[in-house]
């Protein structure tokens, strides 16, 4: 799909996912990184618990399908070097810091697409702000929806934010690619982890920011009576919508009520209770908060008693608004998911293991996202890339990895 296509991504966590994109929809991606190593090598979690640079299960997640040089872009050669390699990309991928983009002193060609990812709008008044995934998921909003109410918010145990970062940039270099392509001159976008991360709030600091009232966590309350959304099961949690009214949602409700009522959950009473129009008999004073709250207590009974795999298949049964909590278990032991082919085989280098991974993260139906390679091991292809995209030499490649850049 985009196999005309070279992109060079100054590696930082932030640039990973979106590197990981465009190489998984068929884009020569190559990934620079300091002769250390990029920061992504030294996330957790790594093979069996141990650290080491080629041992990270994050890196190896997020750069499949790249190759990777290393380079000093502090020194002199190593600035000269990156002006000559970007005269050979389409785009270039990068971070900023509050003293910029890396790259904000090499005269790059016109005609490349370049985005840079950074905490906060480089424009806003937190441009200058050095930021963690902590912080920067804090000031999205989101974690402030999370958890029960009278806890402290829950927070993300991944880092989220880069996620967020590397999707919107991956969108914003097609953008860019299109317009090239229809005549424009090279884009340059940034994005902002604190913006593309705010998505998954649902907006709220914008929300609040216009006046409106903060919204309180999600937690449903009918006449007093506090209604969970997720039940505690024999093996885990389980989501069930409890209550659901009118005509459309009702029967719903009305056959969660006669199930628990079978198994010994609920009185009879309260299964016969007309949840259909529940709401207007609660008005009418026909129906009592009381047989709500016994509802409730019977749902929770039935689902303690229950596993997610039973209680699933009672909810595809009986027509249920209900999931199951899936844990990273749940996933790979997943039927539909085996079936549908989510994941394949990847070579972990440092032991020459494979593992099983998420194959692709979208099914066309006229393109295959596939593994062609492992992530790359560090400066696997320097001294190829810095040769044909470079003009440099097997003697002045020795010299510059001798003098540390490279």
């Amino acid at each position: 799909m985009l196999d005309d296509i070279r992109v060079l991504e100054i590696s930082a966590p932030e640039t990973m996912m979106a590197g990981r994109i465009l190489a998984d929809l068929g884009a020569d991606v190559v990934a620079l990184e300091p002769p250390g190593g990029a920061p992504g090598r030294r996330m957790e979690p790594f093979l069996d618990g141990v650290p080491g640079l080629e041992r990270s299960l994050t890196w190896h997640a997020l750069n499949r399908n790249k190759r990777a040089i290393t380079l000093d872009l502090n020194t002199s050669d190593g600035r000269e070097i990156i002006a000559a390699l970007a005269r050979n990309f389409d785009v270039i991928i990068e971070t900023a810091d509050p003293g910029g983009a890396p790259l904000d002193r090499i005269d790059i060609p016109e005609t490349v697409v370049r985005c840079t990812v950074s905490a906060f709008a480089r424009s806003g008044p937190k441009s200058d702000y050095l930021a963690t995934d902590l912080l920067v998921m804090a000031s999205s909003g989101a974690p402030s929806m999370t958890g029960d109410s009278d806890r402290p918010p829950l927070f993300y145990l991944v880092p989220q934010s880069i996620m967020e970062a590397g999707s919107d940039a991956a969108i914003a270099v097609l953008a860019g690619i299109v317009a090239r392509d229809r005549g424009a001159a090279g884009q340059r976008t940034d994005v902002s982890a604190r913006i593309a991360a705010m998505v998954s709030s649902m907006s709220l600091p914008i929300v609040v920011g216009s006046g409106n009232r903060e919204p309180r966590r999600a937690e449903l309350t009918i006449a007093g009576v506090r209604v969970p959304a997720i039940f505690e099961c024999a093996d885990g949690y389980f989501l069930v919508t409890v209550p659901a009214f009118g005509p459309a949602f009702g029967p719903m409700t009305q056959r969660l009520a006669k199930w628990a009522a079978d198994e010994g959950h609920l009185a009879r009473e309260v299964a016969e209770v007309n949840w259909i129009t529940f709401p207007k008999d609660l008005a009418n004073k026909t129906s009592t908060p009381d047989q709500l709250r016994s509802l409730v207590e019977g749902v929770s009974s039935l689902c303690r008693g229950k596993t997610k795999s039973e209680l699933g298949a009672a909810a595809r049964k009986l027509g249920l608004l209900a999931a199951p909590v899936m844990d990273m278990r749940d996933i790979a032991e997943s039927p539909q998911y085996r079936e549908r082919g989510l994941w394949n085989s990847v070579l972990i280098t440092p032991d020459g293991r494979e593992i099983e991974t998420p194959a692709r993260f979208a099914q066309f139906s006229n393109f295959s996202i596939e593994t062609t390679r492992p992530a790359p091991s560090l400066s696997q292809h320097t001294a190829e890339i810095l040769r044909d995209r470079a003009n440099i030499s097997p003697i002045e490649l020795q010299a510059l990895f001798v003098h540390g850049v490279t």
